[in-house]
């Protein structure tokens, strides 16, 4: 039979050497596992190399130790496949303990993320405005809902001029239903009346609490952090107001400028290594491409 062929017993020869079909199948797989599994792992330990190696030269050029949380997916990763990333509870307990072990040192955080769950969002929050020496929330793109509450617990937010903030109202909702903003679901209730649906008039009720804790979180993050207004009168209720109360849509981007003109106090003295430590992050969609 010529080389190369296939036998009805399942048997392939090459030159003189006969290798069953589950041979081939094996040597096949272990190809597929180096490659979907071992090959990205040991990519994403390089870069992961070069990004501690980043972090310590910033926490040496910035004079603080500094810890990120980066939200994004990555070409990078198990199998190839990105995971989408939000704050939640591993989130929390993680950087808790970083604040908790430089409790004697100034400290920075950079954050790029979408939001994620309320009570972690609030705990990471809380501890950064309770630490006793300096703390600056550095944002190099987005930290759009939970990501703002962590932010406006910081001594000093630092974005971009291009970076973006959001408002942080609470999404109520579930899985088969959808999630809303705190301020619709009271609104659809109080419009439909006694027409409201019990789901409707639940919603509205969890709403209702949701705002309170967030109003009282936000005042609790920003007190001393306003600026006074023309006449003196103190603008916290204001600024926490606009930030809270669903005026805008929840993924409305406030710039660094907005961010002042709500009585924010946001820098734009951007330092430019945060960007470089950003390109170690590759993404996965790769629809725009330029020369450097």
């Amino acid at each position: 039979m010529p080389s190369g062929s296939f036998r009805g017993n399942f048997l392939a020869t090459f030159d003189t050497s006969t290798i069953s079909f589950w041979d081939l199948t094996s040597l096949l797989f272990i190809l597929f596992f180096l490659y979907a599994v071992v090959y990205p792992q040991s990519q994403l330990k390089k870069i992961r190399m070069q990004r501690m190696s980043r972090l310590k030269a910033m926490e040496k050029s910035h004079g603080c130790k500094v810890l990120t949380m980066i939200h994004r997916r990555e070409a990078v990763s198990f199998l190839g496949l990105p995971a989408y990333q939000f704050i939640d509870e591993e989130d929390a307990e993680q950087i808790l303990r970083w604040i908790r072990q430089y409790k004697d040192y100034p400290l920075e955080l950079i954050l790029h993320t979408p939001g994620g769950q309320l009570h972690a969002s609030i705990q990471i929050a809380r501890a950064l405005r309770k630490h006793p020496k300096k703390t600056r929330v550095i944002i190099p793109h987005y930290s759009m809902s939970g990501g703002t509450v962590i932010a406006l617990a910081a001594s000093e937010i630092v974005m971009d001029k291009d970076a973006v903030i959001g408002p942080i109202d609470p999404q109520i909702g579930d899985f088969l239903r959808g999630t809303y903003p705190a301020p619709s679901w009271i609104y659809a209730a109080e419009t439909k009346k006694e027409n409201a649906d019990d789901t409707t008039l639940v919603m509205s009720d969890i709403s209702r609490k949701a705002l309170k804790l967030t109003r009282h979180i936000a005042k609790e993050l920003l007190e001393g952090k306003i600026q006074p207004g023309p006449n003196g009168e103190n603008r916290l209720d204001e600024v926490v107001e606009k930030l809270v109360s669903g005026e805008m849509i929840h993924s409305t981007p406030l710039s660094a400028n907005e961010a002042k003109e709500i009585g924010l106090s946001v820098s734009t003295d951007f330092p430019e290594d945060v960007h470089e430590f950003m390109k170690l992050f590759r993404p996965v969609k790769k629809s725009v491409e330029y020369t450097e």
